[in-house]
């Protein structure tokens, strides 16, 4: 049945139907092959957008829009460049430290590379950075931003496999850090390999600037805190400190930066309100596929058949991110996640593997699949962004690419690097 499903799925991808209307094609199918009437389809979809946890993705995207309209994203970039700009390849690391401020705030890779993107390539050009070295960049250090929390990835996991999203948050904080201090090792290593940056040479570390970049952007700092110690402190679910994080973003944007109208807020409203429908329609959608392979039986048949292979959990674990990888290339996060998270997790989970840190591993690995062609989102919007080829801005990604995977690596050899802060607070 998995099978059917997945041919039925690719083969209408491949001929240019819309992911979700591919989706629709192939729950058809099942519904048929296993004789249960059409009318599953509506009813099934609904009830599965039908969820008071989704109300947190349109939240988070609220936030992120308020963020590019209130000047709060340039303001982290100038903290950003306080701390690190000093540092040779300064406006890499700036881009990578702006990465993961921005990140912890709106949980979105793609608002990530749009905002982030847009204020660090043109000075990083006039800085003799190659731009598709700055794309470069850019695009790998968006991945952070769906690991640090709040992420929208591990709220979708959360709800399909009914994990706990406060345990994912909590899980992505060090693999967050991890992931954008290697970067920074790359960006590091390149600039000084390639004489990147020399004009900004003469900069040096200071404490001053540091505090005067601080006072400016402190309140939007906050925003994390608030979100993770809210969740973590019983105060507010995860739905609740989405709400609480959007009327805090709106209120610094329209009373304390004041760079943000009221006649501004139809357009990021507008906006908002068609990224939560995309992904919404996909979420009902999805939620009828898991439906549907789980009545049956794929779930049980992929974990009997994993076991019958190797009793070694790293190996099972190291199989199904090799999947994961090779899907990443060929279907978008958000998808990726709502069809094979259902399917794969009670696998895990039937092999020992806490349903927690593979939530973050699998996250993580379809992530890298947005900075990979032919259908990674964020190196389109990173290309348009530095107005660069696409094959000039892969052959720069490269070394980048490299530090995610390593870093995936280590994140699977090492689960603890995953489930120390889960396990301290639970």
């Amino acid at each position: 049945m998995l099978w059917i499903f997945l041919i039925v799925l690719f083969a209408a991808v491949t001929i240019g139907i819309p992911v979700v209307f591919s989706l629709g094609l192939a729950n058809l199918v099942l519904l048929f092959l296993m004789d249960l009437p059409f009318t599953v389809l509506p009813s099934r979809m609904l009830s599965g957008m039908n969820s008071f946890p989704l109300l947190a993705i349109p939240f988070f995207m609220f936030v992120g829009e308020v963020m590019n309209h209130g000047g709060i994203a340039k303001r982290l970039v100038k903290l950003a460049d306080a701390f690190v700009g000093h540092i040779t390849g300064g406006l890499g690391h700036v881009n990578i430290l702006a990465s993961m401020f921005f990140g912890g705030i709106s949980g979105s890779a793609i608002a990530d590379t749009a905002a982030i993107g847009g204020l660090m390539v043109p000075p990083m050009v006039e800085q003799k950075y190659p731009p598709s070295y700055s794309a470069a960049v850019t695009a790998s250090s968006a991945v952070i931003g769906i690991i640090i929390p709040p992420s929208i990835p591990f709220i979708l996991f959360g709800i399909v496999t009914s994990t706990s999203i406060a345990k994912l948050f909590l899980g992505g904080i060090i693999p967050g850090i991890i992931v954008g201090l290697t970067l920074m090792v790359v960006t590091y290593l390149t600039s000084r390999k390639h004489g990147y940056g020399k004009r900004q040479e003469g900069q040096q570390f200071s404490m001053k600037e540091v505090w005067i970049s601080l006072k400016e952007v402190w309140p939007a700092l906050t925003l994390p805190l608030i979100i993770v110690g809210g969740i973590l402190g019983g105060i507010f679910t995860a739905t609740e400190a989405g709400a609480v994080a959007a009327v805090v973003a709106l209120l610094l944007g329209l009373f304390y930066y004041k760079q943000i109208k009221i006649r501004d807020l139809p357009g990021i409203l507008l906006s908002t309100a068609k990224t939560t429908a995309i992904v919404l329609f996909l979420c009902g959608m999805a939620m009828v596929s898991a439906w549907l392979l789980t009545r049956a039986r794929v779930p049980v048949t992929l974990a009997a058949l994993l076991t019958g292979l190797t009793e070694s959990k790293i190996l099972i674990l190291l199989m199904c991110n090799g999947l994961l990888f090779l899907i990443g290339f060929v279907m978008d996060l958000t998808p990726a996640i709502l069809i094979l998270a259902p399917i794969l997790t009670p696998v895990m989970t039937a092999v020992g593997i806490d349903p927690v840190y593979f939530g973050v591993i699998m996250c993580i690995n379809l992530g890298i699949g947005l900075v990979t062609p032919p259908v990674g989102t964020v190196l389109y919007v990173a290309s348009g962004v530095a107005n660069v080829k696409m094959e000039e801005l892969v052959r720069s990604l490269l070394p980048f690419l490299g530090a995610l995977l390593l870093v995936l690596v280590l994140l699977i050899i090492f689960p603890n690097l995953v489930m120390l802060i889960p396990n301290l607070f639970y």
